[in-house]
């Protein structure tokens, strides 16, 4: 019998806590019929570590049954010539068996936040992802960074990748090779928050998927190798009101950030630890958030400042016409977390710089690392976390920010990094890479 080219499988999955994409498949026949009911799951499969293995205190145990519900605004259908089967997946909410959210859902406690912002201060975000891959390529000699010949070096990955790209409705504002050997940056169009944090979730998988047909090895890790250019995942947001309008800016305000602005930005570096556990939860993480990195490394906000933790962002115009409006870009994340996970904490502390009326009273202008002990200290400037064992450490006793999701969330995910930790603490810097 000959095969049916419409018969192939279609993907229901979940950014977990360890930030891969898992889940089950179905027959591309079956799955309409399987849209309101998904299918079965586990709570243990939240523990898994990035390596494979159970947290060693994992909370649930064999116990349990849970289902993965499609959520059909987030389904994801790409076919090219390359491809044998369509790439067709949808993004999952965790739920009970009575359909009602998990308590350890990443994507629940993204939507939790997105409810809570919206309802007590009739807020909103628009997100934009920029994201930063690595193409490995050991046998070749390297283009000059920044330079055409490093993109036509990879023009027909990048050409798969920007039409599977448009083909999953994901607009890449540019295609750019980096400063890194082999790397590129692809910021992606603002969105609503959810659909921003389903869209990176999605954007990870297309690419994986272009690098498989195109026989080339990508890494989205921090760090390739120890001497490498991180790789980074950076937020840029935007405050909405309910009319849509960004009101970030305020030029009769400290930093021309408006009240509303600068309690939600002050929430997040009051905070911050508690984001780079979510944000930056591997190991490998750590090589990447070092002074003179181009990466966070200190608790900062600074204007137009690529190693800042928060850089605020000027609007830009040309011929009179805006092109980028006043707005905040958060860059201590990387691609080893769940976009939920990321972004989803960055709401809640800012939930929380809001629920204070907090206040950004300071902006650094001067590289942290170069000043004196004295000189940090009066600014109130700190490292951030140095490893994931004392990022973990800090977010549990972060008692104001752990009241944004239930104990078992924080018991599960907490495990998990710990396993992850114990896993790779013993590990030289280049072994940890590898």
């Amino acid at each position: 019998m000959a095969n049916n080219p419409e018969d192939y499988q279609v993907f229901f999955g979940c950014s977990d806590f360890s930030g891969l994409f898992r889940g089950r498949a179905v027959s591309s026949t079956l799955y309409k019929s399987k849209l309101n009911t998904g299918c079965g799951w586990v709570p243990a499969d939240q523990s898994l570590t990035p390596f494979g293995e159970i947290g060693s205190s994992n909370p649930f145990g064999s116990l349990g049954d849970l289902r993965l519900i499609p959520d059909q605004k987030a389904e994801y259908r790409i076919k090219c010539d390359e491809m044998i089967s369509p790439l067709h997946f949808f993004l999952c909410d965790i739920t009970n068996l009575d359909g009602s959210p998990w308590t350890c859902c990443a994507r629940n406690y993204l939507k939790k936040g997105i409810k809570l912002l919206k309802e007590r201060y009739g807020l909103s975000l628009k997100i934009g992802f920029e994201h930063e891959f690595t193409l490995i390529d050991e046998d070749l000699i390297s283009e000059p960074v920044f330079s055409l010949r490093a993109f036509r070096k990879e023009e027909k990955f990048i050409s798969i990748l920007a039409q599977s790209l448009s083909h999953a409705d994901i607009i890449a504002e540019n295609f750019l090779p980096e400063y890194g050997v082999g790397q590129f940056e692809v910021p992606t169009s603002a969105k609503a928050a959810l659909a921003a944090a389903d869209d990176a979730v999605a954007f990870r998988e297309i690419t994986r998927e272009v690098s498989r047909l195109t026989s080339r090895r990508v890494s989205f890790s921090p760090k390739v190798s120890p001497e490498a250019v991180g790789n980074g995942v950076h937020l840029h947001f935007s405050l909405l009101n309910d009319s849509g309008k960004n009101i970030c800016e305020d030029k009769n305000q400290k930093g021309a950030m408006s009240k509303e602005f600068s309690a939600f930005c002050a929430g997040v570096l009051k905070h911050i630890n508690s984001l780079t556990a979510l944000g930056a939860p591997s190991s490998v993480s750590y090589l990447r958030l070092k002074p003179h990195n181009w990466a966070a490394s200190y608790n900062t906000i600074s204007l137009q400042d690529r190693e800042a933790a928060i850089r605020i962002c000027p609007e830009m115009r040309h011929n009179n016409r805006k092109i980028s409006s006043f707005h905040g870009e958060i860059r201590l994340g990387d691609a080893t977390a769940s976009p939920y996970l990321h972004l989803g904490s960055v709401i809640q502390a800012g939930i929380i710089g809001l629920e204070n009326s907090l206040e950004v009273t300071r902006f650094t202008e001067n590289n942290p690392s170069e000043m004196t002990n004295k000189e940090r200290k009066k600014l109130g400037l700190k490292r951030l976390p140095r490893s994931l064992k004392e990022s973990i450490s800090l977010l549990s006793s972060d008692e104001t920010f752990m009241r944004s999701a239930d104990p078992l969330f924080w018991e599960c995910y907490s495990d998990m990094r710990l396993t992850e930790y114990a896993h790779t603490k013993k590990l030289n810097e280049k072994e940890l890479c590898q």
